[in-house]
């Protein structure tokens, strides 16, 4: 059978018309893979962002919960039991001030700052023994949070009195939050011992005639 010319040349244009669509739907599906790998990788990378805040809240509990192991390891006489006259003496390791000597000065401070240094914490104030001396610390580093406006946590140690570099007060370790806003505190030099205090609300609870300013947060917590 012999083919007009008319014929060969619709013949021809068809058969050109399928391989380019063939080839078209090849790119096509091509870009749809490309776009759906890169899709793929920008989807993980928030999966990726995420996994350094959870490493650093871990970090963070981390170092609080043992904050609250080393000042509870501390309370070992409780009632009217005798203290060791010179047991509180080691409260004075890392201070570069004050007699060293819980005989001859106020140990609270002490007894908070020897907390955390052997729990870890970098950076801890050691050139005031007085309590709300490290409330002023803890306000120029941005750590101090005024009473009120802040949930404490676990190892924050609780400033009585405002602020100060020099006038005495009160500190003690936080080593609980409860549900109604009561905390438990570890205090050193408080009726002259270690002591586990229970459910103060923060709101109420005096020391040495001073109300609760505020609280210290851990550097790196």
């Amino acid at each position: 059978m012999k083919l007009s010319r008319r014929t060969l040349v619709a013949a021809l244009l068809a058969a050109t018309a399928l391989t380019s669509a063939a080839t078209g739907a090849t790119g096509a599906s091509a870009h749809a893979d490309t776009r759906s790998t890169t899709a793929g990788q920008v989807a993980a990378q928030p999966l990726d962002e995420a996994v350094a805040p959870a490493s650093s809240a871990q970090a963070s509990s981390a170092l609080r919960n043992k904050i609250v192991s080393v000042a509870r390891g501390e309370v070992t006489r409780k009632g009217g039991e005798p203290e060791d006259s010179h047991a509180c003496n080691k409260y004075f390791e890392y201070t570069k001030v004050g007699h060293g000597s819980c005989q001859e000065t106020s140990w609270c401070a002490a007894f908070a700052e020897w907390v955390w240094h052997k729990a870890g914490v970098k950076g801890v104030p050691d050139d005031t023994l007085a309590a709300r001396g490290i409330g002023k610390w803890g306000v120029e580093r941005g750590l101090f949070h005024r009473l009120g406006g802040y949930t404490p946590k676990p190892g924050d140690l609780m400033i009585y009195g405002e602020p100060d570099g020099h006038t005495p007060g009160h500190v003690g370790v936080v080593v609980a939050v409860h549900p109604n806003g009561t905390v438990d505190t570890v205090d050193g030099n408080y009726s002259d011992k270690v002591t586990l205090r229970e459910d103060l609300k923060p709101s109420e609870v005096v020391v040495n005639h001073k109300d609760v300013s505020g609280f210290v947060s851990p550097p790196g917590a």
